[in-house]
């Protein structure tokens, strides 16, 4: 077993295809085929079933891709660490962001560290917390910066800002004028939450069962922008990251009202795979983002 064997098993198992496999390697089909065939004869083993015309790797073949995917990351860190040692200048990092992050607050970090380390390459994603965790467990990013809890034992969480969440209205709603209101009064509103998979609607979620409060999701919105659009618009009431609205509310066109008693509280995360080796790049950017956070 070699890495050419393992890098073709491993991206036979992404693909679930032997054509598709051979198109993104640039290896012809029975080269493909043959690399899997003298793989399995040399392990005594099958590592794929054909079922409805789909590679569906078998319980053997499950366990050969977690070991795979730790050598081929294992073999790629190996050869990012000796480009930082050749020239500490030169590099890529692969950075993905929760929703909240990824649009208020680190697209100004990045362009600042950028003009600071021209010569460095940032590669940046935007999705919700549950697809940033994935794809640092897959090592698709290096790092990822979200707000929502990340329980898979594999992944190393540090905190650098604390974030708070306000309970928001429409100018023109009924709360606007309210300095304060009872927990009480939230089941009667029409609630506009995000979409399941967010950080922000897990931290909201949490508090509110906490506290056991009822209320009823009435609207399901999967970007900040819109929710605040149907706040503005009168179609109900949120819970927004205060780094968020800062705009809208100068501007007077939302209201904050306080729920007595309760504060919605969470910080924000460094995640990166345990396994996963911190370059001089991966550590001076976190770093960087720690003190520009401030």
């Amino acid at each position: 077993m070699n890495l050419r064997q393992l890098r073709i098993f491993h991206s036979v198992s992404q693909e679930k295809s032997m054509s598709a496999t051979a198109e993104k390697l640039h290896i012809t089909q029975p080269a493909i085929s043959q690399t899997i065939a003298n793989l399995e004869q040399e392990l005594e083993v099958k590592l794929f079933e054909r079922l409805n015309r789909r590679l569906v790797l078998t319980n053997t073949g499950q366990v050969l891709l977690d070991y795979s995917t730790r050598i081929l990351n294992l073999v790629e860190e190996a050869e990012q660490t000796i480009e930082d040692i050749n020239n500490l200048e030169q590099g890529t990092l692969r950075i993905g962001a929760s929703m909240t992050i990824g649009t208020y607050l680190l697209p100004a970090i990045i362009n600042k560290f950028h003009k600071q380390y021209p010569k460095l390459k940032i590669k940046f994603v935007i999705d919700n917390t549950a697809v940033i965790e994935k794809m640092v467990l897959e090592n698709e990013i290096d790092l990822g910066l979200v707000e929502g809890p990340t329980p898979n034992n594999n992944i190393i969480r540090e905190a650098f800002f604390d974030d708070h969440l306000l309970l928001i209205c429409a100018a023109n709603h009924h709360w606007a004028k309210q300095e304060i209101i009872k927990p009480s009064a939230l089941k009667d509103e029409r609630f506009i939450m995000r979409e399941k998979g967010s950080g922000t609607r897990e931290v909201i979620a949490n508090t509110l069962a906490q506290y056991q409060l009822d209320y009823t999701i009435y609207h399901t919105l999967n970007n900040i922008d819109a929710i605040k659009k149907a706040v503005i618009s009168n179609m109900g009431i949120s819970i927004l990251p205060k780094i968020s609205i800062q705009q809208e509310l100068e501007n007077k066109e939302l209201a904050v009202v306080e729920m007595e008693g309760i504060q919605f509280q969470r910080k924000f995360n460094f995640i990166y795979h345990r396994d996963k080796y911190k370059s001089q790049l991966f550590t001076k950017f976190m770093n960087y983002v720690k003190e520009k956070s401030k």
